[in-house]
C-alpha cells in the first residue's frame, strides 16, 4: 500500500470541531454524509440544522468545503474552501475557534506542499490547548473530554516524530499516546472511535511508514465510508 501523492498529512483532524463539542444525532448524519462525499444530502441537512452553538454549523460547511475540493482532485477548487475559510477567520477568536483555524491551514499547506509553514501551527495549536481546562471538560462533556484526549494524543505523536529527536526515542511516551487513543476506539461513543481509529492510520501510514498497521484501520474507514475517494485511494495504492 503506497502512500498517494499529494495526500501525505493532507488530513490531520478529522471532525476537529468536536474538539470540545459532543456530537448530536444530527450532526452525527451530516459527517457521515461529508465522508461518504454525499455532498447534496449534507448541504440539505446543514440548512436544516439548528444548533446552539453556531460554531458547529460554521465548523461543518468549512469541513464539507474541504472535501468537495479534496474530491475534485484540482487544486483550483480550493478557492471555495479558502473563501469559507476566510468567514470563519472573520468571526470570535476564541481559544476553540483558533485551533479550528490553524488545524485547516495545517491541512492546506500541506496539500499545497508548504510544509515549512506547519511547524508555526503546531506551536499556536500548542498555547491554545494549555488554555483548555481539562477538569471542567471532563466533568460536563466526557464525548468532549474522549475527543480532546484524542486530538491532543494525535497531536503530540504528530509533533514530536518530526520536530523532536529526543522522541523518537522514548518508545514508552509514544506508547502511552497510543494506548489513549485505542482505549477510546474500545470504549468511546461511535464518532470517536470513527476518529480514533483515522488518527491511528494516518500516524502508522504518514509517520511510521507501518502500512500493515495502517491497513486494519484503513479498511474499516473503508467499510464505513466506501465512497470516499481518499480512503479508497490508499486502499488500492
Amino acid at each position: 500500500m503506497k502512500k498517494t501523492k499529494g495526500y501525505i498529512l493532507i488530513t490531520f483532524l478529522i471532525l476537529c470541531h468536536s474538539l470540545v463539542y459532543a456530537m448530536s444525532a444530527d450532526t452525527t448524519s451530516i459527517l457521515d454524509n461529508i465522508y461518504n462525499y454525499n455532498f447534496g444530502l449534507a448541504s440539505e441537512r446543514l440548512s436544516k440544522l439548528k444548533e446552539k452553538d453556531p460554531l458547529i454549523v460554521e465548523t461543518l460547511n468549512l469541513e464539507k468545503s474541504w472535501w468537495i475540493a479534496i474530491e475534485s482532485g484540482n487544486k483550483e477548487q480550493f478557492s471555495g474552501f479558502l473563501s469559507t475559510l476566510e468567514q470563519f477567520e472573520n468571526g470570535s477568536n476564541t481559544n476553540l475557534n483558533e485551533i479550528i483555524l490553524a488545524t485547516y491551514r495545517m491541512r492546506y499547506y500541506a496539500c499545497m506542499n508548504k510544509n515549512y509553514m506547519i511547524p508555526f501551527l503546531f506551536l499556536k495549536i500548542k498555547r491554545h490547548i494549555e488554555d483548555v481546562d481539562l477538569e471542567s471538560l471532563k466533568a460536563s462533556d466526557q464525548d468532549g473530554f474522549e475527543l480532546f484526549v484524542l486530538y491532543k494524543s494525535f497531536l503530540t505523536l504528530v509533533q514530536n516524530s518530526f520536530f523532536d529527536e529526543t522522541f523518537l526515542s522514548d518508545s514508552h511516551r509514544k506508547q502511552e499516546l497510543i494506548n489513549d487513543i485505542e482505549y477510546v476506539i474500545r470504549n468511546g461513543a461511535s464518532p470517536n472511535r470513527t476518529i480514533g481509529r483515522y488518527f491511528l492510520m494516518k500516524y502508522y501510514l504518514d509517520v511510521k511508514k507501518n502500512n500493515a498497521k495502517a491497513l486494519c484501520y484503513l479498511t474499516e474507514l473503508h467499510n464505513q465510508y466506501p465512497n470516499n475517494k481518499i480512503f479508497t485511494q490508499l486502499l488500492i495504492n
